[in-house]
């Protein structure tokens, strides 16, 4: 009974911190839109990969957690001013190209983009690694969670994150067909919107 309540609990919080409506939410819709939802797994791929990284930092390294609270003011300056950057970028250059989606070929340096496209999205902002870091210690204060527990946990949230974006992933692609350059671009407007004011706030909370 425990290990049930350890995976379904996993996979609710999945759930939850996918449908986010963050920068990985709204780079999934957009890629997806440009490229097709393959492009969108490799993202998902790349914040798994970048979660697992935090989860066991959390985890395992003390000493980690304790030097991201000492310099977190640096981090979320630095993090905030790339994605501000981002953003901008995106809003300045939404008009969607002719030939953007028409083809996706699957080389090793698009899905290598894509992934690290996921990963650095994920990495950029620190709120994410002090998520984990603090339902970590709620796992073990409040809900007396071992290592084994914490595992299958954090492995059936990981789950749920992985399918749900690629469901949107999926489900955005679908929507391609109905979608005008004005859409898109409006899309793409947004989602730069949401990348610049994630960073304003992230250089304004040092």
């Amino acid at each position: 009974m425990h290990l049930i309540n350890c995976i379904l609990q996993g996979l609710l919080t999945g759930v939850i911190l996918s449908l986010m409506l963050g920068t990985v939410f709204f780079s999934l819709i957009k890629n997806s839109l440009h490229s097709g939802y393959k492009t969108g797994i490799f993202i998902a791929s790349g914040v798994i990969l970048c979660d697992i990284i935090f989860i066991a930092l959390a985890i395992l390294s003390t000493e980690f957690a304790e030097f991201l609270k000492n310099n977190q003011n640096t981090i979320s300056l630095l993090g905030g001013l790339v994605l501000l950057i981002m953003g901008i970028s995106m809003f300045l250059n939404a008009k969607p190209k002719p030939d953007v989606g028409k083809t996706f070929q699957s080389s090793s340096k698009n899905v290598l983009y894509f992934i690290g496209s996921g990963f650095l999205l994920n990495v950029l902002n620190p709120v994410n690694f002090f998520s984990w870091l603090a339902i970590s210690s709620l796992l073990k204060v409040k809900l007396n969670y071992q290592i084994n527990d914490q595992v299958i946990y954090f492995t059936a949230c990981l789950f749920s994150i992985f399918v749900v974006e690629i469901a949107i992933a999926y489900f955005a692609s679908l929507l391609k067909k109905w979608m005008t350059d004005k859409v898109v671009q409006r899309i793409n407007q947004i989602s730069g919107l949401v990348f610049a004011g994630v960073g304003i706030k992230l250089m304004l909370s040092f």
